[in-house]
């Protein structure tokens, strides 16, 4: 990939090909802040993240705030955004997929808090604008999974060679 449109275009088909994989419906044009990506049949809203280096790190990067400042002023983003609409939260690598009700999630966070870690992203990171940042929680996958309702091999996979 050589600039954001690649990976905005990349994401974009990595979407769509699980939208057509698991039945559901891709949210078209969704714009900056839009808390789901997905509609199922029986109306279900879902966020779906393909955290594709959770394989190396081992934890999942929960984001909860963004900033456009250099970290001065935080506005809510990610979780913080979709726990008030979406219904599911959907991680995905190359090895597995992992589906949360959002109030499971929830509650991972408020019994765990002191233990996990917020860290904010690098510069450069996926493309952000220099002073563009995120703030998440690194949720291990060894807690993360205490927490889901399933946890079945990825449908979608990731070709590292791009």
């Amino acid at each position: 990939m050589t600039d954001v449109s690649d990976f905005i275009h990349d994401q974009n088909r990595y979407e769509r090909e699980l939208a057509e994989s698991m039945g559901w419906d891709f949210v078209e044009d969704q714009s900056k802040g839009s808390a789901y990506d997905f509609i199922t049949p029986d109306g279900t809203k879902i966020e779906v993240k393909f955290d594709w280096d959770s394989i190396k790190t081992g934890n999942h990067y929960l984001e909860f705030a963004q900033s456009s400042d250099g970290g001065k002023n935080w506005i809510p983003s990610g979780f913080t955004l979709s726990a008030d609409d979406a219904e599911l939260w959907v991680v995905i690598n190359n090895d597995w997929m992992r589906v949360f009700t959002i109030n499971s999630l929830k509650q991972l966070i408020t019994k765990n808090r002191s233990r996990l870690k917020i860290t904010t992203t690098r510069a450069g990171v996926n493309f952000n604008r220099p002073n563009q940042f995120s703030k998440a929680y690194l949720i291990p996958y060894k807690i993360l999974d205490e927490y889901a309702t399933e946890k079945k091999p990825s449908p979608i996979k990731r070709s590292f060679t791009q």
